[in-house]
């Protein structure tokens, strides 16, 4: 909810909590998923498939910051670095003072919803410990909606010298949740809160365990330059049930074996009076990917992911008041599998990856691509409080193992270009501000949809024939009205058409924007309401804009409040204030509808030893 809070960023989700929910930056559409890449300290959580990254699987309480970063990022990131990059950043105990902390939390909300944890950290001079425990249940809005998770997260870190440095860490996550489903235009809109709570498939669900490992070495001070070196393992099994599902159904189940190495190197200089930064990177990543169907093991569908990559960037200071910065990658990506031939399908109402019931033959299939980009922008700075910027990147994603499945047989990358102008302009410690316009066209972009050319219903994964376009703006405005007192708002508006048809992309509101107050008072006081506003978009199997019911704008409000009484914070919150009926999804006017107004409160504890 914090991210979708941002200009031109919305919030997607089928189920109503942080499971199976992703982030859309700049209208991506229904493969948001895909071209909108989510980071935990700087790697990838994205699956290789086309689910969403698992937000659920973040211990919130370990979030120290989150960074939103839109627009093209490939030569930093890669793959998919297309709408933008969400970095989320985690606490680190070596970040903090020397000492102890202890904390403890627990909430209780809406739907039996229960959210506890207990973590601490300790710092030496040499040495750093961090770790947290959290369990979260909750029944959800609608039925078979519930959700059980159970997070541990953990990281040491050894710095006995100022150009050496190492950190282990990992997490162990844990779930269980169900999938409630759509329900019909007329339970949406016309029905009671009852129809829309309902569920036709009581049985949909799943279960996920995923395990992360991550090993970070750092060489190097600002005389030498600084290099990172990070090994990270994951593995992640998820048995799931779908589609009219019965307790005697067998559970279909994805398995994901993930093992990357990420080397970056960074050295600032000076050189005829100038500042300058120069980066040198390498990542590579193999990733097995399986997904059994349980009712025909000879028809598991098989992938294995191998990229690799090198980058280099440049920071070079013309003047005092002037900034050009200029980099490249060179990308190459190669898949091996199984994938099924495109037949005839029937639709099931479900966003990707399970949106249809097919009957299909298996073959074997090899494909690789090498891909490259580059990106070139221009900082003018007149003043400490202002910045002036023009940028253009390029950006690709390749196809993943769900998009080959059911695929053209000649699908392939897309790429595009992109450009950026706008302004950041500061008024003292009182006012900040920031306006950019953009624009975008996608070569082969990737769609999820119906074949247009078949009588019948047919599923095919393909590139568009035609450009894609996205142009718009976004805007921020933050207002410290006193030092108690502080307003931010934002708009964003994104016109995402095909090139040629000049239909919209589904899914893609024209219009987002947000207006939020924080408020201290009687020195231990604090609330906090804020809004967030969703213009009207085109159902997403709707690619010519003339054939289902365009989903509702919606605005929500939320509000907390909270008390500081020495180590302990009492809190106190409502979200969706007004009690708005809305769904973030819909396929072929079947809506998933999101929760409606919903309380709760709780407590934090922290000790500083």
């Amino acid at each position: 909810d914090i991210i979708a809070r941002e200009a031109n960023v919305q919030l997607r989700g089928i189920v109503g909590n942080d499971r199976l929910s992703g982030v859309d930056v700049r209208g991506q559409g229904d493969t948001y998923n895909s071209n909108v890449l989510v980071l935990v300290d700087g790697i990838r959580i994205n699956p290789a498939d086309q689910a969403p990254p698992d937000f659920s699987s973040i211990p919130l309480d370990q979030i120290e910051r989150i960074e939103v970063v839109r627009g093209a990022n490939s030569v930093r990131y890669g793959n998919g670095a297309v709408g933008g990059v969400i970095n989320i950043i985690t606490r680190r105990a070596s970040n903090a003072a020397a000492g102890t902390t202890l904390n403890a939390r627990a909430r209780a909300g809406s739907y039996n919803t229960v959210d506890t944890g207990v973590g601490g950290s300790w710092v030496g001079e040499q040495w750093s410990f961090i770790a947290d425990a959290g369990y979260f249940d909750s029944d959800g809005y609608r039925d078979n909606s519930q959700l059980e998770k159970k997070d541990l997260a953990l990281r040491i870190g050894y710095d006995p010298l100022d150009w050496f440095g190492l950190a282990f860490g990992g997490v162990r996550h844990r779930d269980e949740y169900g999938l409630p489903g759509p329900v019909s235009a007329e339970a949406f809109y016309d029905g009671t809160d009852a129809d829309r709570r309902a569920s036709k498939f009581p049985f949909d669900g799943g279960s996920t365990q995923d395990d992360r490992l991550r090993l970070d070495l750092i060489l190097g001070n600002d005389a030498t330059g600084e290099l990172l070196l990070s090994l990270q393992a994951r593995e992640r099994v998820n048995p799931f049930r779908l589609g009219l599902a019965s307790p005697d159904t067998l559970e279909d189940t994805i398995t994901e074996e993930r093992d990357a190495v990420d080397a970056k190197y960074q050295k600032n200089l000076s050189w005829l009076d100038r500042d300058h930064s120069f980066y040198l990177g390498y990542d590579a990543a193999t990733t097995d990917y399986a997904r059994e169907d349980a009712d025909n093991p000879a028809g598991t569908k098989r992938g294995f992911i191998r990229q690799q990559a090198w980058f280099t960037a440049l920071d070079i200071g013309l003047a005092d008041t002037l900034n050009f910065s200029t980099g490249y990658r060179q990308d190459s990506f190669r898949i091996k599998g199984q994938t099924k031939e495109v037949v005839t399908c029937v639709p099931l109402p479900f966003p990707p990856p399970f949106d249809q019931d097919c009957t299909a033959t298996q073959v074997e299939q090899s494909q690789g691509w090498h891909n490259s980009a580059a990106e070139a922008g221009l900082v003018y700075s007149p003043s400490d409080n202002s910045n002036w910027f023009v940028s253009f990147a390029q950006s690709f994603r390749n196809p993943n193992v769900d998009d080959l499945i059911l695929a053209d047989g000649d699908l392939g990358p897309q790429t595009a270009n992109h450009w950026d102008i706008g302004v950041r302009q500061f008024w003292g410690s009182v006012v900040e501000f920031s306006f950019a316009l953009f624009y975008s066209k996608t070569k082969n972009e990737i769609l999820l949809s119906m074949d247009p050319t078949s009588l019948v219903p047919t599923m095919v994964n393909r590139n568009a024939d035609e450009p894609t376009k996205r142009k718009g703006f976004e805007s921020d405005v933050r207002w410290y009205a006193t030092d108690d007192l502080s307003f931010n708002a934002n708009v964003g508006y994104t016109n995402a058409r095909f090139a040629e048809s000049d239909t919209y992309i589904p899914l893609v509101p024209k219009w987002t924007g947000g207006l939020g107050v924080q408020w201290s008072f009687l020195s231990d006081w604090a609330v906090n309401v804020s809004s967030t506003y969703v213009g009207s978009r085109f159902d997403g199997n709707d690619f010519n804009n003339t054939t289902y019911r365009k989903l509702s704008e919606y605005q929500i409000i939320d509000m907390k409040l909270s008390y500081q009484w020495a180590a302990l914070q009492f809190y106190a919150g409502i979200d969706n204030l007004t009690n708005e009926v809305y769904a973030a999804s819909a396929y072929s006017e079947q809506y998933y509808p999101m929760p409606d107004r919903n309380y709760y409160a709780g407590v934090t504890y922290t000790l500083n030893l």
